[in-house]
C-alpha cells in the first residue's frame, strides 16, 4: 500500500495503542511511545536517537551522558516487551502492528497481509451464470485465472475501502467531543471569593495557603485532562495543587455577586517546550475575551513564565459580572489551542487590586496588626531557612525565615503603580551562630524589572546591628508587559538574602 495511504492507519493504530489502556500505570513509556510517533509522522524519523528521547521526552537534563544513564535503553525494551505482547493478544487481529525493532528507537509499522483468500463458492447465486471451462481448451483456465485476478483485486479495493473508513470512523470516534457543565447551580457563590481547578473532576483540594479549590463548573466546550505530575517538576510549591487543564475553545460563564473583582488565572505550559509532547520551538498564544472585550489577544504562557512547566499567573482588577449576573469568559486558540490550569475571582476595591504580602517561611503569618501574609511564593533560585533569632524593633514573626542565594521573584500584579517594601535583617553574619564580622560580610544588589534598587546593599551597615530589622520602600513600580513585577536579588559578597515582600497598588 502507498504511504500516503498507510498514515492514515498508522495514526489512527498509535491512538488505540494509546487509548488501550497499556500504558495506563506506565506513564514514562507512554510519553517514550509519543515522542517516537509524532517523529516518525513529523518526517524525523532519522532525528530519533538516544540523546533527544532522554532529553525531549523523559525529562533528562541537556548534560544527558548515555555512557552514564542507560533510561533510554531501558525504557525502549520496555516498550518492545509490552507491544509485543499487545499484538500476542488485544491487538493480535489488527491489521497494522507496531514494533520497536533491536537496536533502534524508530517505530516501525508493519502491514499483515492476507496470506489465504477462500476459494469462490460455484453455488453462490453471482457465480451460476459463468460458463464452466472445458479441459479441452487451454484459452478458458487462462480466462478463469484473469477473472479470478480480477476479482481478487477488486475484493481487496473493498476491503482496503472498509478499513480506512473503518479506521477514520474509529479514530473520529476517539476525538474528544465538546464538554458542557452539566451542573445545577445557577446562584452566585455562596463565598465571597471563587476559585476554582480547570479541567479537574475530584474532590476540593487545599493548598498551603489555606485556600480551597473547588473542582470545574461553569465551562462549555473544551476538553478536560490530567496532567502528569512529573510535568510540574519545574514549578514552584504553590502550583502543586493544580491537577488538570481544560483546553481548545472553550467559555466560563460564572455567577458571581453584583460587586469589583480581581481575576487570577493560573497557566502551566505542559504541553509545549523543552521535554514536552509537543516540542522544543512551538510556544502557543491563545486570546482571552472578558464579558465579549478582548483583554488580551496574544497570551503565551510560556514565553511569559520563561520556562515550560513553570507557573505563570495574570491578573486582571475592575472586573464585574454582566447585567445576568455572571462573568464571561471565552478562551480561544490563535496559534494553538487555548488552556487554563485554575481561577480565583476575589472581590477588591474599585482600581486596585489587594496587597501582596510574602514571608520566606514555609507557612503564613499573621503579624501583630493582624495581616496575613502568605507562605513562600513566586520565587524562583535560591534557598530557604528557618531561623529563631530575635528581631528587635521590629515585626519579629517576619523574620523567622530568609531566602538567601542568588535568586528573584516574579509577583503577578494588575497594570497600576506599586510601592514595594523589602524587609532584611541579617540573622546570620554577627550573631552567635557565625563569629565573622557583620560588615563586609554580606553584599548585594536587588533589581526591580532589570532598574536597579540597591546596590552593594549591607543590612547591618543600613540597620546598624545584627538581629535587627529594616525595611526598604521603593515607590512608582509597574509590572512589564507580562504582568509581573521581577524582583532580583543578585550576589555580590557572599548570599543575598531577603525576609520577606511586600508589594501595595498606590493608584
Amino acid at each position: 500500500m502507498e504511504a500516503a495511504k498507510l498514515l492514515p492507519l498508522q495514526r489512527a493504530e498509535v491512538d488505540t495503542v494509546l487509548q488501550s489502556g497499556l500504558f495506563a500505570k506506565a506513564p514514562r513509556l507512554r510519553e517514550f511511545f509519543e515522542y517516537i510517533c509524532e517523529r516518525h509522522f513529523a518526517g524525523e524519523s532519522e532525528q530519533i536517537k538516544e540523546y533527544s528521547i532522554a532529553t525531549e521526552a523523559l525529562g533528562r537534563a541537556s548534560d544527558f551522558d548515555p555512557k552514564q544513564d542507560a533510561i533510554v535503553r531501558v525504557e525502549a525494551h520496555r516498550l518492545r516487551r509490552r507491544l509485543e505482547e499487545y499484538y500476542r493478544g488485544a491487538g493480535a487481529t489488527h491489521q497494522l502492528h507496531i514494533s520497536i525493532p533491536n537496536g533502534q528507537y524508530r517505530p516501525q509499522f508493519t502491514l499483515r497481509e492476507i496470506t489465504e483468500v477462500p476459494a469462490p463458492d460455484p453455488t453462490a447465486a453471482n457465480l451460476e451464470s459463468i460458463p464452466r471451462s472445458r479441459p479441452s481448451s487451454p484459452l478458458l483456465p487462462r480466462a478463469n485465472w484473469i477473472w479470478l485476478s480480477l476479482l481478487a483485486i477488486a475484493c481487496g479495493g473493498v476491503l482496503s475501502v472498509i478499513l480506512l473508513t473503518g479506521a477514520h470512523t474509529r479514530a473520529a470516534s476517539r476525538q474528544p467531543t465538546a464538554e458542557v457543565w452539566e451542573g445545577s447551580s445557577t446562584e452566585p457563590a455562596e463565598s465571597a471569593e471563587f476559585r476554582m481547578l480547570a479541567g479537574y473532576h475530584g474532590p476540593p483540594l487545599l493548598d498551603r495557603q489555606g485556600h480551597t479549590w473547588a473542582p470545574d463548573a461553569f465551562y462549555k466546550g473544551g476538553v478536560s485532562t490530567l496532567i502528569p505530575p512529573e510535568r510540574l517538576t519545574n514549578a514552584q510549591t504553590d502550583v502543586q495543587f493544580i491537577k488538570a487543564q481544560r483546553s481548545g475553545q472553550f467559555q466560563y460563564d460564572i455567577p458571581l455577586r453584583q460587586t469589583t473583582y480581581e481575576v487570577h488565572l493560573y497557566l502551566v505550559e505542559t504541553e509545549y517546550g523543552r521535554g514536552n509532547p509537543k516540542g522544543v520551538d512551538s510556544p502557543r498564544a491563545f486570546q482571552l475575551l472578558v464579558n465579549g472585550e478582548l483583554r488580551f489577544r496574544l497570551l503565551d504562557p510560556l514565553t511569559a513564565a520563561g520556562a515550560p512547566n513553570r507557573l505563570y499567573e495574570r491578573v486582571l482588577k475592575d472586573v464585574r459580572p454582566q447585567a445576568d449576573g455572571r462573568l464571561h469568559l471565552n478562551f480561544l486558540p490563535f496559534t494553538g489551542p487555548a488552556f487554563l490550569n485554575a481561577i480565583a475571582i476575589v472581590p477588591s476595591p474599585p482600581g486596585r487590586i489587594h496587597p501582596i504580602r510574602i514571608v520566606a517561611q514555609t507557612s503564613p503569618v499573621t503579624d501583630s496588626d493582624g495581616r496575613l501574609w502568605a507562605a513562600d511564593e513566586y520565587f524562583i533560585g535560591g534557598n530557604a531557612v528557618c531561623r529563631k533569632s530575635v528581631v528587635g524593633n521590629s515585626q519579629d514573626a517576619l523574620y523567622q525565615g530568609e531566602r538567601f542565594g542568588n535568586f528573584s521573584y516574579r509577583i503577578p500584579v494588575a497594570q497600576g503603580k506599586y510601592r514595594l517594601t523589602l524587609h532584611f535583617a541579617e540573622t546570620w553574619f554577627g550573631t552567635p551562630a557565625s563569629p565573622q564580622p557583620a560588615l563586609n560580610s554580606r553584599i548585594f544588589n536587588v533589581f526591580a524589572n532589570g532598574v536597579a534598587l540597591l546596590r552593594d546593599y549591607q543590612i547591618v551597615k543600613d540597620a546598624g546591628e545584627s538581629n535587627r530589622g529594616v525595611q526598604k520602600v521603593f515607590e512608582n513600580l509597574e509590572p512589564n508587559a507580562q504582568g509581573l513585577l521581577v524582583i532580583e536579588f543578585a550576589s555580590v559578597e557572599n548570599y543575598a538574602e531577603v525576609n520577606a515582600i511586600e508589594v501595595v497598588e498606590t493608584g
